[in-house]
């Protein structure tokens, strides 16, 4: 059954520390450092650039058991700093990402509980009682960016700068395609899957994250990741069971992802047949 064409322009929530690259979404983090000081008795903050990596969106929960998705405005650059022996301590106001002729201020996290990130460890956020001047800075930039970002970190009138190898922050962005599927009926106290099938029709490569949305027999989400080049298409498989459901009983399931939401619903019979249903995604 046809999908629906979604495009992103925006580019999303786990594991890793000094170095990732397991998604086209990230890059690893190698990073050249750079400086200029109004003092040549200034000295280099002790700050070590950990990783560095691009999403389009992220999972967060959602109502506790659920999860939802939340995209950039442009694309998502997460930079993981460790400023534990920096002193004094670096606040998160005085980095920036900056560019030729660009400078982002890092943004909030608009959710407090991301999940499958990229990035390892939580925000950095040492200004907080307790906070721990280790951690991940966001910044919310435009979806394509023409030369490599570098972070910046300004004090007073010293600045100092450490590349960013984040080759996806300079390339297009993808786009998607996409269905669920999921047998139309099931008999009590089976295992079926429920396939989320996505293609990418955009310019760059990317990752399809979502996740499916239980609330048979417990509320609970299981995320999905879908790697895929331009061009690529690929599947996701969530199992789930009608254990102890009784026969007429129908079963539904929400379906998250970075473009849109849908859902498919699954009755429960006495005997149950293999045909299949596949849900074109809807807003």
């Amino acid at each position: 059954m046809p999908s629906r064409r979604a495009y992103i322009t925006t580019l999303a929530a786990t594991g890793l520390a000094g170095c990732l690259g397991h998604s086209p979404d990230s890059t690893t983090a190698s990073t050249t450092e750079t400086g200029t000081t109004a003092s040549s008795t200034t000295s280099r903050p002790a700050v070590t650039i950990e990783a560095a990596t691009v999403q389009y969106a992220y999972r967060h929960i959602q109502n506790v058991d659920w999860n939802a998705i939340r995209t950039a405005d442009g694309q998502f650059v997460f930079v993981t700093v460790d400023a534990r022996d920096a002193d004094p301590t670096p606040g998160r106001d005085t980095f920036t990402l900056v560019t030729t002729g660009e400078t982002f201020d890092p943004v909030a996290i608009e959710h407090n509980y991301p999940v499958g990130l990229d990035v390892s460890g939580e925000p950095y956020r040492p200004d907080q009682q307790d906070g721990d001047p280790q951690g991940w800075v966001l910044f919310d930039v435009p979806a394509h960016l023409d030369t490599a970002p570098s972070l910046r970190l300004e004090r007073d009138t010293d600045s100092w700068e450490w590349e960013l190898n984040t080759e996806k922050a300079t390339a297009p962005p993808p786009a998607w395609e996409w269905t669920v599927s999921a047998p139309e009926t099931v008999a009590p106290n089976e295992t079926f899957d429920i396939t989320v099938s996505a293609e990418n029709v955009g310019d760059g490569p990317g990752t399809f994250r979502g996740a499916v949305n239980f609330s048979y027999p417990l509320y609970r989400p299981k995320g999905f990741d879908i790697v895929l080049d331009l061009g690529e298409s690929g599947d996701a498989t969530v199992s789930a069971s009608s254990d102890d459901a009784d026969p007429g009983q129908e079963l539904e399931y929400g379906v998250r992802t970075p473009t849109e939401k849908s859902s498919v619903t699954v009755t429960v019979v006495s005997e149950s047949s293999s045909t299949a249903t596949s849900t074109e995604s809807t807003s």
